[in-house]
């Protein structure tokens, strides 16, 4: 039995990217990866692989019980496979109605958490999840929020529960008690290679300095769009307005997102923003990317 790596953010913080540059690096192709055949294990919260180890459809089952299920169901994956798995996962750590650990230590190797400036994420979600600004930077400060929730069995994911963008980044840092490597999406793009390395190192990977290399450029923005453009994205939500890889920038907040939204994010997380240098004081001037 080999374990789960899980590769954990809030939405649009730069997971995909992430998963796209562990394809590149585990691959080592002489080509970039397809974007819609990536690496490493489904999705924590695709309702196609909990139906298929279940036995059962997520959709004739209430949440509660759901998330009962889930611990086994990872445990069965991790059972199964002789490779580790990378597996994305938007959920905020948390614990299910009995007190179980929604993402079992037992089959857990690490965490490589992907955090995002929230000012830069609120435009992204916004986009992804089809909705006004107002709405996403409104769910992104509420401490229930959660998403796809599989009442109808309408959706192809199982709910998920977010909590608030501080709740979120707090829940897999500080609660889980799991081994956790912290990615700022900021120095991804800043220093792409330094900061996939560390990546590499933590996952156990052979790291190869000029393989990592490939893989970032491989990975880069530019490529990912190329492809969207030309095949699509199925990850895309069907919600969306416009294409999933948008802009892949840091700072373009100061552009996007009203005055009065800054602030009353920076109000619901400033001290979290504070822990990874987004702002040094309440209120919007000071953000550094």
């Amino acid at each position: 039995m080999r374990k789960i790596i899980w590769l954990a953010s809030y939405p649009k913080s730069g997971n995909t990217w992430m998963r796209v540059l562990l394809t590149n690096y585990l691959r080592n192709s002489a080509t970039p990866v397809d974007i819609n055949k990536l690496e490493g294990g489904p999705i924590a919260s695709a309702r196609l692989w909990f139906d298929e180890w279940v036995g059962v459809e997520a959709a004739e089952l209430d949440d509660n019980v759901i998330e009962r299920l889930r611990p086994g169901v990872y445990r069965c994956m991790a059972g199964e496979t002789h490779d580790t798995l990378y597996m994305k996962v938007h959920d905020a750590w948390g614990r299910t109605d009995r007190g179980e650990a929604l993402f079992p230590a037992d089959v857990t190797a690490g965490v490589v958490y992907i955090v995002r400036n929230p000012l830069d994420m609120a435009m992204s979600c916004a986009h992804h999840w089809g909705v006004d600004i107002d709405t996403a930077a409104e769910s992104m400060c509420d401490p229930t929020f959660a998403t796809s929730r599989s009442l109808g069995g309408l959706s192809d994911q199982l709910r998920q529960s977010m909590l608030s963008w501080s709740g979120h980044v707090q829940s897999w840092l500080d609660e889980s008690g799991l081994p956790v490597h912290v990615v700022r999406y900021e120095d991804l793009l800043a220093a792409p290679a330094a900061t996939f390395g560390g990546v590499v190192r933590f996952c156990g990977l052979p790291f190869d300095a000029a393989r990592v290399g490939k893989a970032v450029a491989f990975s880069d923005f530019s490529e990912l769009q190329r492809q969207e453009r030309e095949k699509g994205f199925r990850e895309r939500s069907l919600r969306a307005p416009g294409s999933f890889f948008r802009r892949g920038q840091a700072g373009a907040w100061r552009e996007e997102l009203p005055p009065e939204l800054v602030n009353r994010l920076i109000a619901a997380h400033g001290e979290m923003m504070k822990r990874f240098g987004y702002t040094t004081h309440q209120g919007g001037n000071d953000n550094v990317d």
